[in-house]
């Protein structure tokens, strides 16, 4: 008969364990919001099929608020990345932490240069761009400059928004490979 006392003790965790899965998921969700944001969401605001019920100035204005929205989701992300990777820095968990800090550390300035830089010069020319829309004094001649601002700074924050996904897409990687070589480790 076995020992009923030993079948009541909970399980002890093993904080290793629980640190990479828990990295590994938010590397998972991270990368995967992201592109969804940037293939599927984001786009489908300036499609033709929703232009006669959301119009040009109006998709503009909707694309900004889910942004603002997906912001906050990666500062979570980033935060979660970040106290992930300090625990298992400390505990020793990690073969290449420096990797790690560095392509968190490229993300988040990235993120913040979108956040803090770019977004707020994109949404003044937006609403110049379309300053009737807005109820705002702009001679055609501005409303021409704005627009070809922003189709710069557009660009720019797409080719930012690239990097961040390789970026993500590395973290993943190497979160996976911790964790599928930690998995091999218990298994033999």
């Amino acid at each position: 008969m076995p020992n009923q006392l030993n079948q009541m003790k909970p399980k002890r965790v093993d904080l290793k364990k629980v640190i990479q899965l828990v990295g590994a998921l938010n590397a998972a969700i991270w990368l995967g919001g992201t592109v969804f944001l940037t293939f599927i969401a984001g786009p489908a605001f300036f499609s033709a099929d929703l232009e006669p019920i959301l119009p040009k100035p109006e998709s503009g204005i909707a694309a900004r608020y889910l942004i603002g929205k997906f912001t906050a989701f990666q500062i979570a992300c980033a935060s979660i990345a970040a106290i992930t990777l300090f625990i298992g820095w400390r505990r020793s968990m990690f073969d290449k932490p420096k990797s790690q800090a560095l392509i968190l550390i490229s993300i988040i300035l990235l993120i913040g240069t979108g956040m803090l830089l770019l977004t707020p010069k994109m949404d003044a020319l937006h609403q110049i761009k379309y300053a009737e829309y807005f109820g705002l004094q702009a001679t055609s001649e501005e409303r021409e400059v704005a627009a070809k601002a922003f189709g710069r700074l557009h660009a720019l924050s797409q080719i930012g928004n690239l990097f961040v996904l390789i970026c993500l897409l590395l973290n993943f990687v190497l979160y996976w490979n911790i964790a599928s070589r930690a998995q091999r480790q218990t298994t033999d």
